[in-house]
Order: C-alpha cells, then structure tokens, then sequence
C-alpha cells in the first residue's frame, strides 16, 4: 500500500511539473515574461543620470575594467521604486555585498541583438528580473550611506573570497583560476582560450559546480561525522543539511548546483524518514522548486544541460550497461581454478576486468550525457565535441582528486602547517596536468564539430526518436518512431520548396564601424563580402557576429569569400569564419598588411587549404541569373551585382578622387554601399552619376553632412537600423530590418 502511495505521489509531482512547464512555455509565447513589471524601477526614461538607492545583494565581481553588482533599489531621485539594476562601476572602489548605497550614473535599458541568431544580453538579464543597467564613472558619485548585510550571506561570500585568495597567493595564475572553477565555479579569471579548450574538449561541465561536488562535500562530511565524532546516523544525515545549502551558497546557487543541492537534500530527508530513493522524483521535484523560484530559468541554457545530462545518464546509462552485461569474460582471462598459479592468474584477470568495468562506466556515462546535451549544444553553441566521450575518461578522475586536493589546500593554509607549500605544489602540478590533456583533447583535428543552429521541431523529434529506440517493441512507440522519422524527412523538403527560387537576398550585417555583407542568390549558391572587425582585441565579431547569424540561417558552407581591403575592421571577423565554414573560395586583391591578425588570416586560410585566388585586374562572373564585377582601385575592391534591372554597388574606403574616376565605369545603381562608413563627404559628380535609389550606411554613428547630402535618397544605416536585408527578384526590392 505505501509503494502502490509512493508511485502514485511519485507520478503526480511528475504531471504537476509537465504541466507546469508546458504553462510556463504558453506565457513566454505570450512575451508575458518580456514586459516590465509595473512599478519597476526600469520604466523610467532611459538615457538620463539618475540617482538610485538600495541595496547591493550580489557579491561586487571585477572584471575586465569594471565592476559589477546587483542593486536593489527602493528610490529614484528620492521616489519611491522597486526592481534591480545591474551596475557597472568603471573606477576603482571598495563597496561589499550588504552595502546601503546611493548611486548617480547613466541609465538604461539594455538593446536586444540587432542581428538575429546572435547572443540575446536583453533576454539574458530579463530571465534574471533584471530590466535595466546603470553606468558609473566617478568615484564621487557612490555614497555609502550604511551596511546590512545577512548574516549567512556575508559568511558565504567571506568564504568564498578566503578560497580564492588562497589558490591566489599559493597557485600560478592559470591554475588557480581553473582549480577555483573546478571546487567552487568561480570562472571570472578564466582566459578565453582556457574556456575554449574546455569547451571543445568537452569537459566545460567540470568548472560548473554540479551534481558530483554536491555528492563529494556530502560524502566527506558524513564520514566525518560517523567516523571521527561517532555521531548516530540519523544526527549525521541531519547535519548534512545546513553544510550542504552553505556550499550552495559558496558556489553562487546557479541552477546546477540547485538541482544537486535540492536532489541531494531529497536523498537526505528520505534516508531520515526510512524510505527508498526514487531519483526521478528527486529530479522533477528540484526542478519544479526552481521554476517556481524563477520561472524563466527553463529557458537558461545551463537549467536545461543540467536537467538534460542528468536525466540522460539515468535513463541511458543502465540500458547501455545492460548490453555489455551480456559479455562474459574472455575464457584466456577465465581460466578455471586447478591450481594455486591459475587462482592468482584467474584473480589478476578480475582485478583486470574490475578496472576495465570502470572504464567502460566512465565512457558509458559520458556517452549518456552526451547524447542527451547533443541538440541543446549545438542550439545554443552550434558545436558538438566527439573527443569528450575520451576527453572525459582522463579527465573526470583528476577533477576529483583535484578536488580534494583543492578543499586540503585551503584548509592548510588555515592552520600555516609544513603541509601548506607541499599540498600548494601537488594541486598546482595536478591542474597543470589537466590543462594539458584538455589541451591535448581539444587540439586534436575534427574533435570539435560546428554545426548550424537546429530547429525547435528537430531538438523535440531527437529526443522522442532516442527515448523510442529503446521501447520500440512496444506498439505505440514503434509508430511514434515512425512518425516522427517521416516529420523529419519532410519538414526539410517543404522548407526548400517554399523557398522563392527567383530572389537575391543580400544582408549587410551590423558589425559596427566596419563591413560583412552576406548575398544569397537565386539558385542558393552564397557569397560573404568582408567579416568585419573589432579594434578591442577580446571582442571577436567572427566568433559572437558573423558566425551565428550564419549558423541561424543554416549555412555549414559558403562558396564565395570576398576581401575587399586591408582594414582590420574588414578582415578580422573572416578568421573564425574561416575555421567555422567550408569556404570553396576566398577572392582578394594582392594588397599587403602587416597587422599580426591579417597574417593571422592567411595562417587559418592555408591550414584550411582554402583556395585563394587573387584580383589584379578586373574580374567577372555569373552566380545563376546574376552578373558579378569585382575591380581593383588602389588598396580596394569595388564590387557591382547586378540581376536583372536590379544593381547594388559596394564601394569601401575610396577616396573622392577613386569616387571621380568610377562614376564613368558606373551608371545608376539601384543600391550603394556609403563609402568610408558614411564618415566622409562624397563627392557631387559620384553621386550625380550613381544615383541611389537606397544607401546603406555600415557603421557606428554616420557624419551629419554625409546625412545632409544624402536626404533626398532613402538612407538606412546600420547604427539606426540595426541588419538590413534587401529583397529582389530583379524587378522590385523590399527593404527590410
């Protein structure tokens, strides 16, 4: 009767949180969870200084050259308000989690992407009930008026700051930014290229706090109290509690440490009360606890990889270890026991097939959650990474014992024992080997695949298709399975029959003060015009820009690569576009730079073995209906595409001299390119000549006269704008944004 009670509570709380879910979908549909709240601080006007009250309830993080902090404020310009701001301090200062402040800087809403497929800031902050952003510049306009910090919230912090000082004053940089992320996931000092390798290594999951650091403080602390203090097993359980929701606290309490610490504490509570444990309940049951927490947080990339690798490894791992549990073990390692020699042969071969056992384990778990991250990495990072079902055997051992060694660090350097500079000395050789072999893993050619971003409806038929390959001996799964093969196959073939097959698409790209400009012809052949480029060295627009708008579109391959000139802001962004897309062939001009990244660029072109074919004189060619001129001025390529009484002129940096000489080569242009990012004053006879129906100004902010000589044509411009396609099956254009 209890088990049959059980099942049934057990069944409930699974429906209860479905239908929880698929409401939660329903209202984000709605964009209920895209409006401000009344009242919010975030409804005044945006752009202003302000000056906001509150409290800081996040721990100040430095970062970069600014720090920042949540505040939630109670008052604007002395009226009374509600809601948190995130806040960026751009000067040095000394403020600390519990602070009572006020605050004078420039006030905002954050944008929402002007490329599509890119990454959504606003969205981000929103799901996180933060709606708006506050800028500060000087010192003089912070105010400490008092501090009330919680209590257990200011000893977390405390704790948290006490750990990374002392993998600080103990490690070399790079490995106490890594052990920080491996024990409590502190990943602010991580380097781009560290996060990348992890990444493409695929063991990024070992520098978020889950489910196995949970399970190792829980663990350690109840053989302490069982061992050491002989304390009852039930007290002992009990203990665990605050111990367990205190690291939690430690680690920040993102979402994957509140699955385990919420599932670890469900284990907790049934131990004490004498029941069995039913990890699904657990799971669902975290998850509902969250959600309502947050509701939003079902549409966080990191809720969803959680829930998915571990329900994955549930669901996965016992059915692939149940095929190898048909395996005995080979008769040469199984030999029968006639003597004392053949027992040690015959306990050598266990002990040989124990270690192979737990191999196997480690790759079939790995291999579990894999498969059920697979669509979820490749929508939100359009990458999938082969090398982790290896990656992982090697490297998930050595976290935990860097673990371990982590926790003794620090608790050496608090009793200052001899033990501190040998504990400091095998951590930091532990982590160095770490980095190594991810480094290893990840360099490996075709660890790592990058993939276009996948369709809502595909995520969905992936995973009924790999749940229904292990029940498809039941009837209705069967035809489950074939439904949702035949959804598969046509959905594709609808889409490209939809496709209007007569129409260019050209898209200029807003990349800021630069050019990347992406021609889609009619027969579906593509050309990408430049990749624009950002002077800040840690920003790249071929990584965060170019790629994921392309991603979104679908694109794997691209046939036709154009470099224009030798600018950084045209050229930087063609670098990872280069290693992330086939490119069939990159057309430039014989124009030299001797900025390290353009070298940069031919290094990842010839690595690539793309063709490279370059102009010197002028050049023409046809993509289907469409007629392309590519001709060389100076330092630049001017381009024309013409399709049928439709033609687009793209002119780059060109002087009012080059600007003269072309008007005779050139008649009137439906569409043209501002040169020199609409920056400098065009000269009259071009103008005169080309004429415009449009211009399309790339850039950041547009010269006002360059504006005034261009009022009497429609002008859309990047910076106001934000991407723009233009439409055309030869006749007429559509114009959009």
């Amino acid at each position: 009767m209890i088990s049959q009670r059980s099942y049934n509570m057990k069944i409930t709380l699974i429906k209860l949180t479905v239908i929880y879910i698929c409401l939660i979908i329903i209202l984000e549909l709605l964009g209920v969870f895209n409006r401000i709240p009344k009242n919010n601080v975030a409804l005044n006007t945006p752009g202003n200084e302000i000056t906001l009250t509150g409290k800081i309830i996040s721990d100040p993080e430095q970062k970069d050259n600014k720090i920042s902090f949540i505040l939630e404020t109670d008052k604007i310009n002395d009226i009374s308000t509600k809601g948190n701001v995130l806040v960026n301090v751009y000067v040095k200062t000394n403020l600390l989690y519990g602070d009572i402040v006020s605050i004078t800087g420039k006030f905002f809403i954050p944008k929402s992407p002007t490329v599509p497929g890119t990454f959504n800031y606003k969205k981000y902050l929103f799901r996180k009930k933060i709606y708006s952003i506050l800028s500060v510049t000087s010192k003089d306009n912070i105010k400490v008026l008092d501090s009330k910090p919680s209590f257990i919230w200011q000893l977390s912090y405390k704790l948290r700051k006490n750990i990374l000082q002392t993998y600080n004053n103990n490690l070399s940089e790079q490995q106490s930014a890594v052990l920080s992320g491996i024990t409590i996931g502190e990943k602010s000092g991580l380097t781009p290229y560290i996060q990348k390798i992890f990444t493409d290594a695929g063991v990024m999951h070992v520098l978020v706090v889950s489910g196995s650091n949970v399970a190792f403080i829980a663990l350690i602390f109840f053989w302490i109290f069982r061992n050491v203090f002989r304390i009852k097993k039930k007290i002992a359980f009990g203990l665990l509690i605050p111990i367990i929701l205190f690291y939690a606290m430690i680690t920040g309490a993102n979402p994957p440490v509140v699955r385990a610490t919420v599932m670890t504490l469900v284990v907790i509570i049934t131990m004490l009360l004498s029941r069995n444990v039913d990890i699904y309940h657990s799971i669902f049951f975290a998850a509902l606890i969250i959600l309502i927490n947050n509701p939003v947080t079902l549409f966080d990339a990191g809720f969803q990889m959680s829930f998915a690798a571990t329900i994955g490894i549930i669901y996965f791992f016992p059915k692939f270890f149940f095929f190898l549990s048909k395996y005995k073990l080979p008769k040469f390692l199984n030999p029968a026991p006639r003597d004392a020699k053949s027992n040690n042969l015959k306990t050598i071969a266990v002990k040989l097939w124990s270690g192979v056992n737990w191999i196997l384990s480690i790759f079939l778990v790995s291999l579990a959650a894999q498969i059920a991250v697979a669509p979820l990495l490749a929508y939100y990072f359009n990458k999938i990474s082969i090398i982790a079902l290896i990656s992982n055997i090697f490297i998930l051992p050595l976290i935990e014992i860097s673990l371990i060694s982590g926790f003794i660090l620090y608790l050496a350097s608090i009793i200052v024992t001899p033990m501190l500079f040998i504990t400091a000395k095998i951590s930091d050789g532990l982590v160095f080997l770490i980095i190594y072999l991810i480094d290893f893993f990840a360099n490996i050619p075709h660890s790592t695949i990058r993939v276009f971003t996948p369709p809502i409806y595909f995520i969905i038929l992936f995973y009924i298709i790999i749940i229904g390959l292990f029940k498809v001996k039941q009837y209705i799964w069967k035809w489950i399975l074939i439904l949702s093969m035949i959804i598969l196959s046509i959905i594709p073939l609808f889409n490209n029959l939809k496709r209007n097959k007569n129409m260019l698409s050209i898209t200029f790209l807003d990349v800021g003060l630069g050019n990347a400009i992406y021609c889609e012809f009619p027969n579906g052949s593509n050309m990408l015009v430049d990749g624009g480029g950002s002077w800040n060295p840690e920003y790249d627009i071929g990584e965060n820009v170019v790629s994921p708008y392309l991603w979104n579109k679908k694109i794997t391959n691209i046939d036709n690569i154009v470099l224009t000139n030798r600018y950084l802001n045209h050229y930087r962004g063609l670098i990872s576009v280069c290693r992330n897309f086939k490119i069939k062939r990159f057309i430039t001009t014989n124009f030299a730079s001797k900025e390290g990244e353009y070298f940069d660029l031919l290094k990842t072109i010839s690595e690539k073995n793309i063709p490279v074919e370059f102009i010197s004189i002028n050049k023409y060619f046809d993509e289907d209906n469409c007629k392309i001129s590519i001709l060389p001025f100076k330092d630049s390529l001017i381009m024309n595409i013409k399709y049928c009484d439709f033609s687009l002129l793209i002119c780059n940096d060109i002087s009012k001299e080059t600007q003269n000489m072309i008007s005779d080569n050139f008649a009137h242009q439906n569409i043209l390119l501002v040169p020199n990012y609409g920056k400098k004053v065009l000269s009259d006879k071009f103008l005169l000549k080309i004429l415009p129906e449009y211009a399309i100004i790339s850039t950041d902010s547009p010269s006002l006269k360059v504006l005034e000589q261009l009022k009497n044509h429609k002008i859309f411009s990047t910076s106001d704008y934000g991407t723009i396609t233009i439409n055309s099956d030869g006749e007429y254009i559509e114009v959009t944004n």
